[in-house]
């Protein structure tokens, strides 16, 4: 029996290494193929530094394929996927998937799965009434789309930077931070998050916690029937 295969549009460049491990942890080599494009694939060193963001509501967080970590601008990453999304229509797929927990309006594709739609779900259904929801975001810039993104009618909603690839103490200081607003649950929202970060964060601030990237895998094994 062949391996079901999972299509997944990254932000910026593909491959993904370390995106890739966080889904193995899910589904293994053994059990699904993983298939990635990147929004950004077509661009060079020179144009990925003319993809700078321009504003703060423009502001994208992504890992490039050599490890380093840039801010991109969501304008050109969105006009970067439409192309891709192309590319992906023309792929075999079991299951598609938009690895980036951004929302991005007006970009629409049947049968592709958003990550900011499954992320929303699960912490929606998981916080659905009043509480307080804690929100790990990758620059503060990002701080004022995030709140209006999670707030809801009797949640109170707080943002935390925190860069994915950040060092120990720097991830243990934004978890104590964390702590000190006293969350009901916590969300990484960044698909570059890991579960080493999160275990180490939910260590110190000591709550429920949400990894972008596992919602997805979990998913994206369901619905391929990996």
């Amino acid at each position: 029996m062949s391996r079901p295969v999972v299509g997944l549009l990254v932000i910026g460049q593909s491959p993904r290494p370390a995106l890739q491990e966080e889904f193995r942890h899910v589904l293994p080599a053994g059990a699904a193929e993983l298939k990635l494009l990147g929004a950004l694939d077509h661009l060079d060193e020179a144009g990925l530094a003319a993809a700078a963001p321009t504003s703060d509501a423009d502001t994208l967080y992504t890992t490039l394929p050599d490890g380093r970590s840039v801010f991109v601008s969501k304008a050109a990453v969105t006009e970067g996927m439409r192309a891709r999304l192309d590319d992906l229509a023309r792929e075999t797929v079991d299951v598609a998937l938009i690895a980036c927990t951004g929302k991005f309006p007006g970009l629409e594709a049947p049968g592709v799965h958003f990550a900011s739609d499954l992320i929303t779900g699960a912490v929606d259904g998981c916080l659905p009434g009043a509480g307080r929801l804690g929100v790990f975001i990758p620059s503060p810039a990002q701080a004022a789309a995030c709140l209006k993104r999670w707030e809801r009618p009797g949640r109170t909603c707080f943002a935390v930077p925190l860069q994915p690839d950040a060092d120990e103490a720097s991830v243990r200081a934004a978890a104590q931070e964390m702590a000190a607003q006293a969350p009901d649950l916590v969300v990484h929202d960044c698909i570059s998050y890991t579960r080493a970060s999160r275990q180490l964060a939910a260590s110190i601030h000591g709550k429920q916690a949400i990894l972008a990237a596992a919602i997805c895998a979990r998913f994206a094994a369901e619905l391929s029937g990996a």
